[in-house]
């Protein structure tokens, strides 16, 4: 029997005009549909007064789908909202080109028909779980799809932290910033900093440093089972972002322990993903010429833009 949809959540960027207006587009497609519609308080109004707004706790309880009408932060977002209730999430790039979102403004119709009606695949992206200690107390526990970074917290300084893998010392690293990546991140900040792309398919943990003033400067890509534990060492205190968003600040002495979590960020997948052929087009990747052959390289043009997130 082909699943029915009962209770849908909208994430909308309420500062991009293509996302409220389609917002109404859902509105419209649910009342025709008999679908529960919810969204958040924060986004009051996106979706009209008669959809009811509740709070980031609330939003995702009960959920069958949630739709997200913007670029891949927005994405970011739901996806941290509806990670442990196990939501699937469809993404609606409304903006530039985007990794993670789905499905195009002028298609969204077509992709609810098609969840409707089961024409749908789920896939399956690794998170990062994410603990924070300060004197041995916890200080946060949190799961992020993209990335872990640890920032400068004063501008003078760098970050220095000592990165144990599995219990075992590795290295001190100092540097402007650290970013430990999922493989969906790996196209985010981590890429910027000068790590690899890796395989959304791929199950590892990558480790990059941002402009590190030491002689040691690649990135580090892990095996999902292996444990990251790093370190804040003394005058260095730093700032913890998690996906873009910075959650606390971190004193020397605190430690930080990174694993892959256990429960997968679920992407709604409606035709067949060209991840390649997203890096090609994000990344500027010129063709190949037309005598080359299915071994023949392509060039990477220079734009000097780097990838938004």
């Amino acid at each position: 029997m082909t699943p029915v949809l009962k209770r849908v959540g909208a994430v909308v960027h309420p500062g991009r005009p293509a996302a409220v207006a389609l917002g109404k587009e859902l509105v419209r497609w649910a009342a025709d549909h008999g679908v529960e519609l919810r969204t958040l308080e924060q986004e009051r109004g996106c979706l009209g007064s008669e959809v009811p707004c509740v709070g980031p706790d609330q939003f995702p309880l009960g959920l069958d789908l949630v739709v997200v009408l913007g670029g891949d932060g927005t994405l970011l977002r739901a996806v941290g909202l509806s990670l442990r209730a196990q939501v699937p999430v469809l993404g609606v790039n409304v903006g530039r080109l985007g990794f993670l979102t789905e499905v195009e403004p002028d298609r969204l119709a077509d992709a609810l028909e098609a969840v409707w009606e089961g024409r749908y695949r789920v896939e399956r992206r690794s998170t990062l779980l994410v603990h924070s200690t300060v004197d041995g107390r916890l200080v946060g526990e949190d799961l992020a799809a993209n990335d872990l970074v640890l920032d400068k917290g004063a501008r003078e300084r760098l970050v220095s932290v000592a990165v144990y893998v599995d219990g075992r010392f590795l290295a001190r690293y100092a540097a402007d910033g650290l970013i430990v990546a999922s493989p969906t991140g790996s196209t985010a900040y981590s890429f910027s900093a000068g790590g690899p792309i890796v395989s959304p398919h791929l199950d590892a943990v990558l480790l990059t440093a941002v402009a590190p003033h030491m002689v040691f400067n690649r990135s580090l890509v892990l095996h999902p089972s292996e444990g990251l534990r790093l370190e804040v060492l003394p005058d260095s205190p730093v700032v913890e972002s998690v996906d873009g968003r910075a959650v606390r600040e971190l004193p020397p002495g605190a430690v930080i322990e990174v694993r892959r979590s256990d429960l997968d960020a679920l992407l709604v997948r409606i035709g067949d993903a060209d991840f390649y052929g997203l890096v090609r087009s994000k990344f500027r990747l010129a063709d190949a010429p037309e005598s080359g052959g299915a071994g023949t390289e392509g060039s990477v043009e220079r734009s000097g833009e780097a990838p938004d997130d």
